[in-house]
């Protein structure tokens, strides 16, 4: 197993649940981009420190998880741009909200 199931989301369906639940399902969401993203790197990582700061400290979770993400595809010879840096800036100006739709792009594209 190179890593975790990676379940393909449709990131419209996750914003509209996210909205109708009052951030509730924006939680969930949360913490499955970052374990499903850590696992890239490492199938053993629960990525539990990514998601505790993706619930308190956004920008700082994203901006990990992304890092995670880059190294685990470069390790295994997987096309993907490290975008760290723009989650970074996006989560700082109050644009979360992209960082989970550009997440769960590059994981939805992990499935193809």
């Amino acid at each position: 197993l190179l890593f975790m199931a990676i379940t393909k989301r449709n990131i419209v369906t996750c914003i509209i649940l996210s909205l109708v639940t009052c951030g509730i399902y924006g939680i969930y969401w949360a913490i499955m981009l970052a374990k499903e993203a850590v696992s890239v790197k490492d199938p053993t990582d629960s990525g539990i420190l990514e998601i505790v700061l993706m619930l308190f400290l956004p920008f700082l979770g994203f901006f990990l998880v992304e890092k995670k993400l880059a190294e685990g595809c470069a390790a295994k010879n997987i096309v993907h741009q490290d975008q760290s840096v723009l989650y970074l800036i996006l989560g700082l100006v109050g644009l979360g909200i992209v960082n989970y739709c550009m997440l769960q792009n590059d994981l939805n594209n992990l499935t193809d």
